[in-house]
C-alpha cells in the first residue's frame, strides 16, 4: 500500500512540474469556476466574516468584502494567463524571479506562513464539538479543546496518507457539505432576527478615527484573497483558454469566497443580537437560533468539512514539498506538516490573532504577487526560457548567484519592510497614516513592483536578470 501511495504522488509531482500540452487541457470556464469555488469556500470564511464584523458595519462589510476581493484578484491573478499559455505552474516562472534554489527556500516560507490556515480549521472543529456537547448537557473541560483540534489534524493527515483515490472522494463530499452549511446558516441568520438588525449593524468597539477600521477591513480582504497566490495556477493551467483561466479565478474565488465571508458576518451579527456574544461557530449558531436537531446535522457537516480541508491541504502541500525535497518520503512530509499544525493547535491562539496572521502572511504574499506580475508583464515581457527553468543540461540562466536571484530577494524584503513600517499587525498600531490609506498590502504590492522595474532598468542589474534572452524559444 505504501509503495502505491508513493508511486501515485511521484506521478502527481511530475504532472505538476512538466508543462501541460494543449490536448491535455481539461477544463472550460464553468468547470474551473466550480472547482475554484469549492477550493476557496471553507469554514475559515466564517472566521474572516466574524473578524470583519468587529471592524465595520454590515453595509461597509458587504461592499468591502466583494470589492476588496475582486479588485485585488483582478490585478494579481493576471499572470495566470502564463500558466494557461505555457501549461506550467507559477512556481516554474518564479525560478526566474528567485533563482532555481531560491524557489526552494520560498516554498518552505510559503508553507510556514500559509499552513496555519489548517490550524484555524482544526480550532473550528474543536469548538463545534465542545459547544454541541455542552448543549447536550455534557461538559467537556477546556483542556480537551486542544486535544479535539489534534483529532482533526490526525484524521485529515490519515486521509492524505491514503493518497489520490481517498482525496478525490473526500473532495466530492466536502464541497457539497460546505455549500449546504453556508446556505443553511444564511437562511437561519436572516430569519432569526429582524432584517434591520443585520442591515443597520455597527460594531460595538469604537475607533478614534472612523476611517481606520474601514481601511483595516479592506486590508483584511486584500490579505485574505492574496494568500491564494501560492496555488493560484493549479486549476487555470488546465483550462483551455487564457481568458477562461483568468476569469474563473476572479469569479470563483472573488464571488464565491466573498459570499461565504458575508455569511460568516451574518451569523456573527445574528448571534451578537440574540446572545450578546460574537460567535463564528456555525454549529453553535444553528443550535441557538434553529434548535439542537439542525445543529447536530451541522456538526457532522462542519466536522467532515474541516477534516476534509485538512486532508486536501496536507496532500497539496505534501506534493509541493515533495517536488522540492525529492529524497524525502511523502508520508514523512505530511507528518511534518501535521506536526507543524499540531504545534499551532497546542499554542491555541491562532484564531485570537487571526487579523495579525492575515496581515503577516500578506507581508510575504503581496511582494511575491508583485514580483510575479512585474517580471511577467514588464521585465521579461511574457517570454521565459523553459530550458533554464527546468535546468536542462547546458542551460543555467536562472542559477544567478549560487542558485539565488539576489535582486528578487532584495525586492521581496523591501516589500515586507514597507508593509511593517506602515502598520504593526501584532500591536495594531498605524505608523505612517498617509500610506496606511492605501492599505499595507496595497503599498507593499506597488512598492515591490516599482522597485523591481526600476532596478531592472539599471544596465548592470539588467544584464544580471536577463541572461536568458539568448535562449528564448517561446
Amino acid at each position: 500500500m505504501k509503495e502505491n501511495v508513493e508511486q501515485q504522488v511521484e506521478h502527481e509531482v511530475l504532472f505538476g512540474i512538466l508543462p501541460v500540452l494543449p490536448h491535455e487541457k481539461l477544463y472550460g470556464f464553468w468547470d474551473a469556476v466550480l472547482i475554484l469555488s469549492g477550493y476557496c469556500i471553507a469554514t475559515w470564511s466564517y472566521t474572516q466574516g466574524s473578524y470583519l464584523a468587529t471592524l465595520v458595519g454590515f453595509r461597509q462589510l458587504l461592499a468591502g468584502a466583494f470589492f476588496g476581493a475582486i479588485f485585488m484578484l483582478a490585478i494579481y491573478q493576471l499572470p495566470v494567463i502564463l500558466s494557461v499559455r505555457y501549461g506550467i505552474d507559477i512556481w516554474i516562472w518564479l525560478r526566474s524571479v528567485f533563482g532555481v534554489r531560491g524557489v526552494k527556500a520560498m516554498t518552505v516560507v510559503i508553507i510556514l506562513i500559509n499552513f496555519p490556515w489548517y490550524a484555524v480549521c482544526a480550532d473550528l472543529f474543536a469548538s463545534s464539538m465542545t459547544n454541541l456537547a455542552g448543549l447536550a448537557g455534557i461538559t467537556i473541560p477546556p483542556g480537551f479543546h486542544k486535544g479535539l483540534a489534534l483529532v482533526c489534524v490526525a484524521l485529515g493527515t490519515l486521509i492524505a496518507y491514503r493518497g489520490l483515490g481517498t482525496i478525490r472522494w473526500t473532495t466530492r463530499i466536502l464541497v457539497p457539505m460546505l455549500l449546504a452549511v453556508g446556505i443553511v446558516v444564511l437562511i437561519v441568520g436572516f430569519t432569526s432576527v429582524p432584517p434591520e438588525v443585520i442591515w443597520n449593524y455597527k460594531p460595538a468597539a469604537a475607533f478614534p478615527d472612523g476611517r481606520i477600521p474601514y481601511i483595516l477591513s479592506i486590508e483584511a480582504n486584500f490579505a485574505f484573497v492574496i494568500t491564494l497566490v501560492g496555488g493560484m495556477a493549479e486549476v487555470p493551467r488546465l483550462t483551455r483558454k487564457e481568458s477562461s483561466g483568468f476569469w474563473a479565478g476572479v469569479a470563483g474565488q472573488g464571488l464565491s469566497g466573498s459570499l461565504f465571508v458575508v455569511v460568516g458576518a451574518v451569523m456573527a451579527i445574528a448571534m451578537t443580537h440574540v446572545t450578546g456574544k460574537l460567535v463564528d461557530d456555525p454549529a453553535l449558531m444553528l443550535a441557538t437560533l434553529a434548535g439542537p436537531g439542525l445543529a447536530l446535522c451541522s456538526l457532522l457537516l462542519v466536522a467532515f468539512a474541516n477534516v476534509g480541508t485538512q486532508a486536501v491541504g496536507s496532500y497539496i502541500y505534501g506534493v509541493m514539498l515533495k517536488s522540492t525535497f525529492r529524497r524525502t518520503g511523502y508520508s514523512t512530509l505530511i507528518l511534518a506538516l501535521a506536526g507543524y499544525v499540531g504545534i499551532l493547535c497546542l499554542w491555541g491562539k491562532i484564531v485570537e490573532y487571526f487579523g495579525s496572521f492575515l496581515t503577516i502572511s500578506a507581508c510575504i504574499y503581496a511582494p511575491l504577487a508583485a514580483l510575479l506580475f512585474t517580471d511577467f508583464f514588464i521585465v521579461r515581457r511574457q517570454k521565459l526560457s523553459l530550458r533554464s527553468a527546468y535546468e536542462l543540461k547546458g542551460h543555467s540562466a536562472y542559477r544567478y548567484t549560487r542558485g539565488f536571484n539576489l535582486v528578487g530577494f532584495v525586492c521581496l524584503a523591501a516589500g515586507c519592510a514597507i508593509s511593517l513600517l506602515i502598520y504593526n499587525p501584532v500591536t495594531c498600531q498605524v505608523h505612517i497614516k498617509a500610506l496606511f490609506w492605501m492599505t499595507p498590502t496595497g503599498c507593499s504590492f506597488l512598492t515591490t513592483g516599482a522597485l523591481y522595474v526600476v532596478l531592472s532598468r539599471i544596465p548592470a542589474v539588467n544584464r544580471y536578470l536577463m541572461r536568458d534572452r539568448d535562449e528564448i524559444t517561446i
